[in-house]
């Protein structure tokens, strides 16, 4: 019987223990001391402080205990953030450990606008972070248009595939053009030549076209290599300047 007693009284205990810890945040959350005074931003290049407190519209009486997955569901709408976790950092400290949404291309909208892998156009100043990035555009019979949100998608997706192979290869391409056909044109800058390819063309396709670009460079001694095709079929094609420089 004594035993039984006892057993109820520890678990009636455990309750009691667990009903004053459910309501201690909400206690603390009055307390003067665990007013939210600093907001630490980091992992960000493009965010500003500025920005995140804007998104995250603390009121006045904000407090660390306060429901921090709200906080992060708000600057998550920032469309330069990508994900974000919100950690207290007692007594009055919250660190926004942010994942920024990468920019991969330069959009030409009425200006050059940066975009991320899926299209997206990104509040960023290309020229205040001095961005080395490739145009993209439309490519057609009369020069360059204007990109439907499919295309932009499309391209955008393209070039972050390439950079992921190498990004180093990225910073040797001024711009990357899609034509009525679907078919993709990059043009490199070192070597000056055009290169032809599709969607969803390997990377090591790649390589191995600027490994027979280097071939035909050093072969046709005197000629300039103008196009690189990777669009057929286990082939490369390359295209020299026509006598006179046409």
């Amino acid at each position: 019987m004594k035993r039984g007693m006892a057993f109820w009284g520890i678990v009636a205990l455990a309750v009691a223990v667990a009903g004053i810890l459910s309501r201690a945040p909400k206690a603390l959350a009055k307390m003067e001391a665990f007013r939210v005074t600093e907001v630490r931003v980091e992992g960000a290049r493009f965010l500003t402080q500025e920005d995140a407190l804007r998104a995250l519209a603390l009121p006045t009486d904000a407090s660390v205990w306060d429901n921090t997955r709200s906080w992060a569901m708000r600057l998550q709408h920032h469309p330069l953030v990508a994900d974000v976790t919100v950690h207290r950092r007692f007594p009055g400290t919250l660190v926004l450990q942010v994942v920024e949404r990468e920019p991969v291309a330069l959009y030409p909208g009425p200006a050059l606008e940066p975009v991320d892998q899926s299209g997206r156009v990104l509040p960023i100043d290309p020229a205040f972070h001095r961005l080395d990035l490739p145009i993209m555009a439309l490519a057609g019979a009369h020069g360059s248009g204007v990109l439907t949100p499919a295309q932009r998608r499309l391209l955008a997706r393209e070039i972050h595939r390439i950079t992921q192979g190498d990004p180093e290869f990225l910073a040797r391409v001024s711009d990357i053009t899609l034509d009525a056909r679907g078919d993709l044109h990059a043009r490199i800058w070192d070597p000056p030549v055009i290169l032809h390819f599709t969607e969803g063309v390997p990377y090591r396709r790649i390589q191995a076209g600027l490994r027979v670009l280097d071939d035909a460079s050093a072969r046709f001694e005197g000629k300039r290599v103008t196009d690189l095709d990777l669009r057929y079929e286990d082939q490369v094609v390359v295209r020299l300047a026509r006598a006179g420089g046409g």
